[in-house]
């Protein structure tokens, strides 16, 4: 794990447990003016196994109601496939193994992949660590590899789904939340920079730090209590980054706000889902449970910096 992903994840900012954790500041190090967050202390350690007596972390979730939401429906397909992966605006590798491309040799252990490009595979990618997994349909030239590793965050679609359908106004707004949760890009952080590498299901590591304990994993930090009744009601058998989106995407709509989301772009509408969204979600400004926060200024702008890279 980067050092500076590591600095920047806020412990508790879905708990909605009492106890107050102190949480890293070093999440906005890569922003202008990040000194008006207000966040103070240290992260701290994890510590194992489960403490008697120590508390357990809380979440809010929204009950089940009629609001409206995204219609997820079907991903969208390749001319001549059913399964593929979209590279986004910077050039990628293919690699032999999920280490650093820059220790791996050009043609035999890692070869190119072109910026917006679409490549088929084979089978329908797979999702491990921070790393997708593919069976290329075609070779690449003057490559020896067709199966291999892609670093997660270089793709920009791809036939499993998730993120990639929402449009950009709420693909924005995730983002965002990801950096308020000290998560960013990475679907495999566990309470305290835990990571892990299988997508079969929550991970259901309950993790100690000073009196409070957590099970959050994830991109959002789901509790695994959380994540049981939102993956039977929508009918979700893994944890895999499109699971994990919509399952969000479930807690927003439950809270009445998807349509403002879906319309984000004006600050009215990001202020009142930010707003609606901060008994869950607690590094959201004007949470109740006492912990730092992030403040609304500064999300507003990384939501803006997040659309703008969209468009």
């Amino acid at each position: 794990m980067k050092a500076l992903a590591a600095a920047s994840l806020l412990l508790t900012v879905i708990l909605a447990g009492t106890s107050r954790v102190l949480a890293g500041s070093g999440a906005l190090a890569d922003l202008p003016g990040g000194a008006d967050v207000n966040e103070t202390g240290f992260v701290p350690p994890a510590s194992a196994p489960v403490a008697a007596g120590n508390m357990e972390a809380e979440q809010y979730l929204p009950p089940d109601n009629n609001e409206p939401g995204f219609n997820w429906g079907t991903s969208e397909k390749s001319e001549t496939t059913d399964f593929y992966i979209g590279i986004g605006a910077a050039p990628s590798d293919l690699k032999i193994n999920g280490g650093d491309a820059d220790q791996l040799s050009e043609g035999t252990g890692k070869c190119k992949l072109d910026a917006r490009t679409i490549y088929e595979t084979r089978t329908a990618p797979v999702f491990e660590g921070d790393q997708i997994i593919v069976d290329l349909l075609n070779p690449l030239p003057g490559c020896s590899l067709t199966h291999g590793y892609v670093d997660l965050p270089s793709v920009s679609s791809s036939s499993a789904g998730g993120k990639w359908q929402l449009p950009v106004n709420v693909k924005a707004f995730l983002d965002t939340l990801a950096f308020s949760e000290g998560t960013k890009e990475h679907y495999n952080y566990i309470y305290t920079f835990v990571t892990f590498q299988s997508y079969a299901d929550h991970p259901r590591k309950v993790v100690c730090s000073g009196k409070l304990c957590s099970s959050a994993a994830g991109r959002y930090q789901f509790l695994t209590k959380t994540w049981d009744k939102l993956a039977a009601d929508l009918g979700l058998t893994d944890f895999t980054p499109p699971n994990q989106e919509k399952a969000t995407l479930e807690i927003i709509r439950r809270a009445g706000v998807y349509p403002a989301v879906e319309k984000s772009s004006s600050y009215k509408n990001f202020a009142k889902a930010v707003k609606a969204l901060n008994k869950t979600w607690a590094s959201l400004p004007g949470s109740p449970y006492g912990q730092p926060t992030r403040t609304l200024a500064r999300l507003w702008a990384v939501y803006q910096a997040n659309l703008a890279a969209y468009r």
